[in-house]
């Protein structure tokens, strides 16, 4: 696999942030959730890659700075460079480029603070700067959370025709219906698929499997938490081994998406995935981010039984 070229599963370390018993950032074990990560076969490491304003630009050098120390060239990184704004997005992306990281990711604002008055003009304008300020891929998010929203293939095609450098594309649409539209609008496009929910990406990659632009890789935080058994689904799909597929993830992978997105505790993607590593042993503690709350007593006792429960099937 060519250095830059995302193919894979994509683990993400976003909103995983370990700390100790006092709230200070604990590198050992983000060091170590590194290294089992990669122990396990992800093939892309990936930092900042969501729906997230939650790091300042020191803890995105520091964490950045770690990830390709620890990663060493081994496999691609991916590091976000998301902002309020597009020149600090620039700014925020040319340091990506100069640390050495593989492809940068974007994610518009939160719908509450728009970048304009004009969101298509405004939005191909966005992605236009940035591609011409860096030299690397650009990856970006499709998704609610971003501003404008989940984005028309119609939009999307003149972002991809005003900046080259925008090569792969997060799907994050939360409902398979627009999933399936933005795929089938994408079918000649330049622009490459990552599967980006954890809570149906074996349906994603299904759906558009046969496709002309299908899936090159999976994400989502559930990739950072079993990253064995999503390269073992993976690598079932790139053999075409669809049944073996279904059933890792019927099996070893949807138990725990349902526990963290599903109707027992409602959509939430960035509480209990901290809560499940640290009762995994990989975390001491964990930050929560401020824009969240952490796991109840209900939640954690739920996620406990699981883990119990699936010891022998996860890996």
């Amino acid at each position: 696999m060519a250095k830059k070229e995302i193919r894979g599963v994509v683990a993400i370390l976003t909103k995983y942030c370990p700390c100790d018993e006092d709230g200070a950032f604990d590198e050992k074990s983000f060091r170590n959730h590194i290294r089992w990560l990669l122990r396990k076969g992800v093939h892309v490491m990936a930092f900042n890659s969501g729906a997230d304003f939650d790091y300042n630009d020191a803890e995105r050098r520091k964490f950045t700075e770690i990830i390709l120390e620890e990663v060493n060239g081994r496999v691609p990184t991916i590091v976000g460079a998301s902002a309020w704004d597009t020149e600090t997005a620039i700014k925020r992306a040319k340091e990506v480029e100069k640390m050495g990281v593989d492809v940068v990711f974007l994610t518009g604002p939160p719908l509450t603070r728009p970048l304009g008055n004009h969101p298509q003009k405004d939005i191909v304008e966005h992605f236009k700067r940035v591609s011409n300020a860096v030299n690397i891929p650009i990856a970006f998010y499709n998704t609610l959370g971003g501003w404008p929203g989940i984005m028309s293939p119609e939009t999307l095609r003149m972002i991809e025709e005003a900046a080259p450098r925008v090569q792969y594309m997060k799907a994050g649409e939360r409902e398979l219906s627009g999933y399936k539209k933005t795929v089938d609008g994408l079918a000649e496009s330049r622009i490459k698929i990552i599967a980006g929910k954890s809570y149906y990406n074996f349906h994603q990659l299904h759906y558009a499997w046969d496709k002309p632009n299908r899936p090159v890789g999976m994400s989502g935080y559930l990739t950072a938490i079993l990253p064995a058994e999503h390269v073992a689904m993976w690598e079932a799909f790139e053999n075409n081994d669809i049944d073996k597929a279904r059933a890792i993830w019927y099996s070893k992978i949807l138990p725990l998406a349902i526990l963290v997105y599903g109707g027992e505790f409602g959509y939430n993607e960035s509480t209990h995935p901290n809560e499940i590593l640290k009762q995994m042993g990989i975390f001491k503690h964990s930050r929560i981010p401020f824009t969240t709350l952490g796991a109840d007593e209900y939640s954690k006792k739920e996620i406990g039984k699981y883990l119990e429960q699936m010891k022998p099937n996860i890996s």
